[in-house]
């Protein structure tokens, strides 16, 4: 119990002092808002040139909005976890307090999670506006276990999150951007059915795109939050990317995890974390 209050005070501090940074700028905020609406707003009635006029075989795209407000809005969530720790890593190497940081006595796994506890707030927060805007406005109705949709967001941004770890794990040695975000985040979008269904890729580019979809977590995550919100679904029927999504996690979280203390180590060696 002591750990965890432990962990949650320092978790406190990261955030409170993100907080305070991030309310400076309050026209920023604001301004977010609206884009979101706008972006809501867009989606609605482009869905509306395709209403009743085709009958697609696939469940969830029916209501080509009702796929994509529950299919931008978790990428983007999904795309904190990645992105999170690095950023975060960056901003302390440019503003040269990287290495008071990780001189404390906080271990990696505090680090990770107080370095991205804003991110995750302010993505929870604008995710819930895209699923709230679409009720609000134009009528969306969602059904299922949430319960379990969240469960399959945790699971996805944290596979995601691992491999934000070994981004981060980059940014430390080289001080430089990472190799994974073009790719992480460009091939999400493309590949995970965020615009269109997944199925089209076979389609139109035979069996290996199908294969380069299912490379991604993201499609899993995504697969099991229409499955759950869009067609009701429940956990037996959800099984198969709930397993790819622990299988991913299982792989990616020890392995990241231990990458990350290593650079950290050779960089404290290396006298090199005041470097950017």
């Amino acid at each position: 119990m002591r750990s965890l209050l432990l962990l949650l005070g320092r978790v406190r501090a990261f955030v409170v002092r993100d907080f305070q940074l991030a309310i400076s700028y309050r026209l920023e905020f604001f301004m977010r808002i609206l884009s979101i609406l706008f972006v809501v707003t867009t989606l609605f009635f482009i869905s509306q040139i395709f209403a009743g006029r085709f009958d697609t075989p696939y469940a969830q795209w029916r209501d080509p909005f009702l796929a994509w407000i529950t299919g931008l809005p978790f990428l983007n969530y999904f795309m904190v976890g990645f992105s999170s720790l690095a950023t975060a890593i960056r901003s302390e190497q440019a503003q040269g307090t990287l290495e008071s940081v990780l001189m404390t006595p906080i271990n990696v796994p505090t680090l990770i999670v107080a370095s991205s506890g804003w991110d995750f707030v302010l993505a929870t927060f604008h995710s819930f506006l895209y699923l709230f805007f679409g009720w609000l406005l134009f009528g969306v109705q969602y059904q299922g276990n949430f319960l379990l949709a969240i469960v399959f967001l945790i699971l996805t941004t944290l596979v995601l999150a691992s491999i934000g770890i070994l981004s981060a794990s980059f940014a430390i040695v080289f001080k430089r951007g990472d190799p994974f975000g073009i790719i992480i985040g460009t091939g999400s979008a493309l590949f995970s059915g965020v615009f269109f269904p997944v199925q089209l890729l076979s389609q139109a580019g035979g069996e290996s795109f199908g294969r380069i979809s299912r490379l991604f977590p993201t499609t899993y995550g995504l697969d099991g939050i229409r499955r759950v919100l869009i067609q009701g679904q429940g956990l037996a029927d959800v099984r198969d990317p709930l397993l790819a999504l622990l299988l991913f996690l299982a792989a990616l979280l020890p392995f990241s995890l231990w990458v990350f203390t290593r650079a950290v180590r050779r960089a404290k060696r290396e006298g090199s974390l005041i470097q950017y």
